[in-house]
């Protein structure tokens, strides 16, 4: 049986490939993620929304759709290009910015009273300086939201991957800790709302091998953590 190539490339150029069939695939992680946003948000309210890493824009468009104003940011232009046509498609009006988080939020402070970072933070080198960015950013009494692939993902030996055209991709992530998450986000001023661990067996049946399920399913797989200003 032929292996499956592997081709390591960077966050650029692993999303840039990987835009077209992003949002087909059926992702165990993105399942896990996106049942803990919707528990976390359910009952805040919130006007001017900031959405950083914001993809082919899952949440940018969730939030839209309940009437808020909608900020979006990427670092790349094929992601964005697709969450532009799906807003033009339901004609909604999300304000696209196409940057890299390095060089810090091009926002006045206080400007958001929700910041949602969806499934990016585990790909960013500097962590403490972008959370003091998403602080400095959101009003007081605002939420942050930060969704990841669990740091220990690092320890299992786990990658950000797909596969296209018969390859398998593998993007860097950054060697982290939970706690890390958390510190970064306590220095910065903000208080932990709630922390949410999800786990591998709790993906549903089809998105992850039997064997996984039975070796690994007590394994954190997607981290969701709520703050506030």
């Amino acid at each position: 049986m032929t292996e499956t190539p592997i081709k390591e490339v960077s966050v650029q150029e692993g999303y840039a490939l990987w835009s077209a069939s992003y949002d087909q695939e059926e992702n165990g992680l993105i399942f896990l993620e996106e049942r803990q946003v919707d528990r976390l948000l359910a009952p805040l309210s919130f006007n001017k929304v900031l959405d950083v890493g914001t993809g082919t824009g899952r949440h940018a468009l969730k939030l839209a759709r309940r009437g808020a104003h909608v900020t979006a940011i990427d670092q790349s232009p094929e992601m964005l290009a697709v969450a532009s046509q799906s807003a033009q498609r339901e004609a909604l009006s999300i304000d696209f910015h196409l940057l890299s988080l390095e060089s810090g939020l091009p926002f006045e402070a206080g400007q958001f009273d929700l910041l949602i970072c969806a499934l990016t933070l585990c790909h960013v080198p500097d962590l403490a300086h972008t959370l003091r960015e998403f602080a400095r950013v959101l009003q007081d009494g605002g939420s942050l939201l930060i969704t990841d692939f669990h740091p220990d993902h690092t320890l299992y030996g786990w990658r950000t991957a797909f596969r296209s055209e018969e390859v398998l991709y593998h993007l860097p992530t950054v060697e982290r800790t939970k706690d890390d998450y958390l510190e970064a986000i306590q220095a910065c001023g903000l208080t932990i709302l709630d922390v949410a661990e999800s786990l591998v067996g709790e993906m549903p049946e089809g998105y992850i091998p039997e064997e996984m399920r039975r070796t690994d399913g007590d394994k954190p797989f997607c981290l969701s953590i709520l703050a506030r200003k």
